[in-house]
């Protein structure tokens, strides 16, 4: 935790002259939580980040007042860059605005800012909250969220801050929404700020969707997804998927491409449909393009709200097998399914995993049940993984965790043994 309130806590160095930086306001930039800065020896003067989010590996520095910025080149294009921007040019729209959710009293509390202008950004900033409150059971937790989001705030935090903010405007700083942020703050005595870790490790995906995760023994009606999304399609081509990001209005010729991703998930379906005639078939995420069989469930979208993305975990976790294209898409399902199967595009591998929510333990079964496999693969090959994934899995966990079964056993014997009850 990073105090903010009676005091601010942040030492760095001057990158001019070495001498000491001492912290002095908070600025709630947004995505960023800035501090101002002065040289103890120089005189020079900064705004910096908090070591808060992506900040807590890659920070900037901003001068002032010549905008000068410095800071981890490898991130500068899409978190360096934006933060200089956003503080040359501030924004004033009077659409954004916050909604201040009171739910418990405290005068002591840690702000969780999730603010982000990616979906899996954010929800990866929101499991930081589970920490943060076992962690600190004395303290109150404020979640700074976006809209789409706030649906999965836990009922234990104190207040929730919901900000009125499309992640495709996020990147920019909204000087009254920071002075609104300040202005709640004079309530309280202490203030802290999470470091908001952009790939938390500590957390139960039940706190914060309210379902639970695949469980074999209670599920009766297993399925197999596929989880569905229309601007990065299971083909052979990645450089597709990078020109509609780069350029959303080429989505309106993707149809094609669309139905092509369509055919290939129904090939994919019958194959393993051969193999597991007693399993239920869906496709699930967001886009509506294109029909399926009545044998295979379609719970696609056209947009999310809190009922529908509480069904879709639902489905989610009543699959032994989610397969799926790399990105946010992959996130909840992965946490609520049995196993996954992520198809990696080719300009992805960088980013391996960061879209997987892990819920094992033991790294052998985890190497087990998440399978990365390149996007161009075929059907056949797909098809043929998932069904030897799916046909092995209780044998591969019986051998695995056969030596935790038996020393339980052996300690019970010998447990019986040591007082003559044997």
């Amino acid at each position: 935790m990073i105090p903010i309130k009676p005091f601010v806590r942040h030492e760095e160095q001057c990158p001019h002259c070495g001498d000491t930086l001492r912290g002095g306001e908070v600025l709630w930039q947004g995505i960023h939580v800035c501090v101002s800065t002065k040289c103890e020896g120089c005189g020079r003067e900064y705004l910096e980040d908090m070591r808060v989010g992506h900040a807590t590996y890659s920070p900037y520095r901003v001068e002032m007042p010549d905008y000068i910025l410095t800071g981890d080149a490898k991130s500068r294009k899409w978190l360096g860059e934006p933060l200089r921007q956003s503080l040359m040019n501030p924004s004033y729209d009077l659409a954004v605005g916050m909604t201040v959710h009171k739910k418990k009293a405290s005068s002591r509390v840690i702000i969780v800012n999730t603010i982000d202008y990616l979906y899996g950004h954010a929800l990866l900033k929101l499991l930081n909250v589970q920490r943060e409150y076992e962690q600190s059971p004395e303290m109150g937790i404020i979640v700074i969220v976006q809209k789409s989001l706030e649906w999965m705030v836990p009922a234990y935090v104190s207040e929730i801050w919901t900000v009125d903010v499309p992640f495709s405007k996020a990147r920019n700083f909204y000087p009254l929404l920071h002075h609104r942020m300040i202005e709640e703050l004079i309530r309280f005595d202490e203030v802290y700020v999470s470091p908001a870790y952009s790939h938390p490790s500590q957390f139960e995906i039940e706190q914060f969707t309210g379902v639970s995760r695949y469980d074999e023994e209670v599920e009766s009606d297993p399925r197999i997804t596929f989880v569905w999304r229309e601007d990065r399609l299971w083909s052979g081509s990645y450089h597709i998927a990078r020109a509609v990001q780069k350029f959303p209005q080429l989505k309106r010729g993707l149809k094609p491409l669309i139905y092509h991703q369509r055919s290939k998930i129904i090939g994919l379906f019958r194959r393993l449909r051969e193999s597991f005639p007693d399993h239920r078939f869906t496709v699930a995420g967001l886009g509506r393009t294109g029909s399926f069989p009545a044998w295979i469930s379609d719970e696609r979208v056209s947009r999310f709200d809190r009922d529908s993305e509480m069904r879709v975990c639902e489905v989610y976790a009543a699959s032994r097998l989610v397969i799926g294209i790399h990105g946010s898409n992959m996130l909840l399902p992965s946490a609520h399914a049995g196993m996954t199967i992520d198809l990696m595009p080719k300009d992805r591998w960088g980013n391996y995993a960061q879209d997987i929510l892990f819920h094992e333990t033991d790294h052998r079964l985890t190497a087990y049940k998440y399978r990365f496999v390149p996007m161009e693969s075929s059907v056949t090959l797909v098809a043929d993984m998932a069904a030897a994934q799916l046909k092995g899995a209780d044998h591969f966990n019986m051998q695995m965790m056969e030596e935790i079964q038996r020393q339980g056993e052996h300690s019970s014997w010998r447990g019986k043994a040591a007082t003559g009850r044997v």
